[in-house]
C-alpha cells in the first residue's frame, strides 16, 4: 500500500514539475515576443494593461514575471520600457526630465500641404523657407492648409529643403485662419510638379505639330510659349577616325581618341520675325469628353 503512495505521489510531482516547466517556458516565450515588440515600440502582445498615468496617457501593462510602461507624457517624451515586475514609472524620472528640459524651441509656422505621415509649413519669420513635420495618425490632430501653429522642439534643424525639425515635442494649433498670405511660389512648389504633366504628340507634319498637354496637379504647371526648332544635321567635325595617343613600345601599343559624334541637333535659323507665341493655336481646353474622376486638365495645342 506504501508502495504504490509512493509511486502516486511521484506522479503528482512529475505533472506538478511538469506543468511549471511548461508556464516557465511560456512566460519566456511571451517575454521574448514583447522584449522583441518594445525595442520597435510597439505595443505587447502578451502583457495585460492593468494601470494608467495621469501625465497624458502612459499605460502600464503587466505579464507574467515582467511590466512594460508604455510612456505617452505631455512633453512628448514616448519611450517604451521593460522590466521586471519591480520596475517603477520613477525610475526613468531622470531619463525623461532631461528630454523635455531639451525641447525647448518654438517655431511658428503656416501650413501649406497636409499628407498622411507629415506636412509641410512656411516659417513665418523667413517666407521662403519651408519645414517638414511628421506625424503618427493619432498626432494629425487635423492640420490643414492656411492654419497657423506653433512647433515646441528641441531646436536641431537638419539641413535640406524642406527643412526638417529634430525631436518635435508637440504642434499647436493658434489660428484656423492664419492672416498671413502663402506665396504663389510657395504653393506651386507643394501643389505643381512637372513630374504630373504629359505632352504628348498627336499630329506631325512639315508645316505644324499638335500635340496633347495632361495637365493632373491641384494648381495647373505654369509653362513657358517659346519653343526652338532644331534639325539633325552631319556633324562637321566628325572623322569617322580616331586620332593615335602615344607611341607603340615592347610592353604596350598606342591607343586612339573616339571618333566623336556623327550627327548632331543644330537650331534651324528663323525666316521670320514672328514671335513663337504667336504661332501656337490653343485646339481645346479641359476636353468634354473626360469623366467626373478626372480631375485633370486637357490641353490640345497646334503649333
Amino acid at each position: 500500500m506504501k508502495g504504490k503512495m509512493v509511486v502516486l505521489m511521484k506522479k503528482r510531482i512529475k505533472i506538478v514539475l511538469l506543468i511549471i516547466g511548461l508556464v516557465i517556458l511560456l512566460a519566456l516565450i511571451f517575454f521574448a515576443i514583447d522584449y522583441s515588440r518594445v525595442q520597435k515600440q510597439e505595443k505587447p502582445i502578451f502583457a495585460l494593461k492593468t494601470n494608467e498615468a495621469n501625465d497624458g496617457g502612459t499605460v502600464i501593462y503587466t505579464g507574467i514575471g515582467y511590466k512594460i510602461i508604455d510612456f505617452n507624457r505631455l512633453s512628448g517624451y514616448t519611450e517604451m520600457k521593460i522590466g521586471t515586475w519591480f520596475i517603477q514609472y520613477e525610475d526613468f524620472k531622470e531619463e525623461y526630465e532631461k528630454f523635455e528640459n531639451n525641447m525647448n524651441s518654438t517655431i511658428k509656422v503656416v501650413v501649406v500641404k497636409v499628407y498622411d505621415n507629415h506636412l509641410i509649413a512656411m516659417q513665418i519669420e523667413d517666407r521662403n523657407e519651408l519645414i517638414s513635420v511628421g506625424f503618427e495618425d493619432e498626432e494629425n490632430i487635423g492640420f490643414k492648409q492656411g492654419q497657423e501653429i506653433l512647433i515646441y522642439f528641441d531646436g536641431t534643424i537638419m539641413e535640406s529643403y524642406p527643412a526638417q525639425l529634430g525631436n518635435v515635442k508637440k504642434m499647436e494649433i493658434l489660428k484656423e485662419k492664419s492672416d498671413i498670405q502663402i506665396p504663389d511660389s510657395i504653393l506651386r512648389y507643394c501643389y505643381s510638379s512637372l513630374d504630373n504633366v504629359k505632352v504628348t504628340i498627336n499630329e506631325l507634319t512639315n508645316s505644324s505639330i499638335t500635340l496633347s498637354i495632361t495637365d493632373k496637379n491641384e494648381l495647373p504647371f505654369n509653362y513657358a510659349h517659346n519653343y526652338k526648332i532644331n534639325q539633325k544635321i552631319r556633324n562637321p567635325n566628325y572623322t569617322g577616325v580616331g586620332e593615335e595617343v602615344g607611341e607603340d613600345t615592347k610592353n604596350s601599343t598606342s591607343g586612339y581618341t573616339g571618333t566623336g559624334i556623327e550627327y548632331i541637333w543644330e537650331e534651324v535659323t528663323k525666316i521670320s520675325n514672328i514671335e513663337s507665341k504667336d504661332t501656337e493655336e490653343t485646339m481645346i481646353y479641359n476636353l468634354p469628353n473626360m469623366t467626373e474622376n478626372e480631375t485633370c486638365l486637357v490641353e490640345r495645342k497646334k503649333i
